[in-house]
């Protein structure tokens, strides 16, 4: 008599089940985390150990506080995170672990893998996801990405209070113009952020409340940006390019022959290029804008992102965070034609990072060959994001429109499917 074969099964998480082991990844990859910011080299922790209290000491001594009552770098908001990270790495790791909890619940809350794709982007990522203030503000947009259907009035409130740590999140405010709920969005998001401002003009004055927005404009180019690529391979080559150390931002920046005009370019051509698709989303949306299935939004936000990061002459690690928003929307609005490859390069962007950052930074300050093959291989990949996405957006916004003239305005994908969540 044969033997019966039990016919074997697939079995798949259950979303509880799923969110059970999402929550013991996150423990695991914070745990990771802040293991590698207290052992790895070249001090990733640096801001939050030395500059950060630097600034919050300076203040309490002299009462001139940055972005209020004298110039500073970032909005005045981001005084609080700062300030936290001044009274200890505690104190620090308890707020970045507190705030990403906060955003891994909103965002498992509609999509549980794209939760545990947050999570292994930021252990791609590594010690720099901790490491400076924008861990706040990703966590805040993605908490903001998390509630624009349900509650959008509150996803402005939050895209304010994060523009007031550091600008970016803004763009999240203007790719929600996509939506139906993208003018709650919008409307919530700028009285807020004026709230913020009038209590800023309450302490301060105009001069320094908004000098954040001129700060950068005497930088040069950071040698991380991807503009310094250029530079680094002539001075590696032994052309007239070099590497300097400017003392007043504490940062390595790379100086030859035309990096000045590019540099005071940089900040205007990046500023065109989100203006541009500012303009093609406030008139897609005074047209009706689109039936949020999320398809659009999520390209819209992964070009927005690409953009401030592969268009900045500053250029630094942390910037690479910022992607993990594209990561998760690109996962909760899910399109199989490009989020594959674009969540493919975000993931090799995180882990070049990782590797150049903190681990051979010194090296690729000294011009060694290999991490200098590893940033200009990272630095293409940003480019190559920034072009499919604008690919992505483009399509995107073509298919829901055809579909919605040709499907009594049901939200469907090129292929006439229902586009649903992952």
């Amino acid at each position: 008599m044969r033997a019966h074969t039990p016919s074997v099964s697939r079995r798949r998480f259950t979303p509880n089940e799923l969110r059970w082991l999402s929550a013991g990844l996150f423990v695991l990859v914070h745990y990771v985390l802040i293991g590698e910011n207290l052992s790895a080299p070249n001090q990733p922790l640096g801001d939050v150990t030395y500059t950060y209290p630097r600034w919050i000491a300076d203040a309490m001594m002299t009462g001139d506080w940055p972005g209020l009552t004298t110039d500073g770098v970032y909005p005045f908001l981001a005084l609080i995170p700062m300030t936290i990270g001044a009274y200890g790495l505690s104190l620090w790791f308890s707020l970045c672990v507190l705030i990403n909890a906060v955003a891994w619940w909103s965002v498992s809350r509609i999509s549980p893998i794209a939760g545990v794709a947050w999570l292994g982007f930021l252990a791609l990522l590594g010690p720099i996801a901790l490491g400076r203030i924008d861990v706040v503000t990703v966590a805040l947009a993605l908490i903001a990405v998390a509630t624009i259907e349900r509650n959008p009035r509150a996803a402005g409130v939050v895209i304010a209070v994060a523009t007031w740590i550091k600008v970016w999140p803004v763009i999240l405010g203007i790719a929600a113009l996509l939506g139906k709920r993208g003018r709650t969005v919008a409307w919530w998001a700028i009285g807020s952020a004026l709230a913020i401002a009038a209590v800023g003009l309450s302490i301060g004055t105009p001069a320094h409340v908004f000098s954040f927005f001129s700060s950068q404009q005497g930088r040069g180019i950071q040698i991380e940006a991807v503009a310094a690529t250029p530079w680094l391979w002539d001075a590696w080559l032994g052309g007239e390019s070099r590497i300097v150390f400017s003392p007043d931002i504490y940062t390595f920046e790379i100086v030859g022959p035309g990096t000045e005009l590019v540099s005071a370019s940089l900040t205007v051509i990046s500023a065109i290029v989100v203006g541009l698709v500012a303009l093609a989303i406030v008139r897609r949306s005074l047209r009706g804008g689109v039936e949020h299935d999320g398809r659009a939004f999520a390209a819209a936000v992964t070009l927005l992102v690409s953009t401030i990061v592969a268009i900045n002459k500053v250029g630094s690690p942390q910037f690479v965070s910022w992607y993990g928003v594209a990561v998760v929307v690109l996962v909760v609005w899910y399109q199989r034609v490009w989020s594959p490859i674009l969540l493919g390069m975000i993931g090799a962007i995180a882990a070049m990072t990782h590797v150049f950052y903190p681990y051979f930074y010194a090296d690729f300050v000294k011009l060694d060959f290999a991490p200098l093959v590893l940033t200009t291989a990272r630095n293409v990949l940003e480019v190559l994001v920034f072009v499919v996405a604008i690919v992505a957006t483009i399509w995107a916004l073509r298919v829901e429109k055809s579909a919605q003239q040709g499907a009594g305005r049901l939200p469907v994908d090129e292929e006439g499917v229902v586009a649903e969540r992952r």
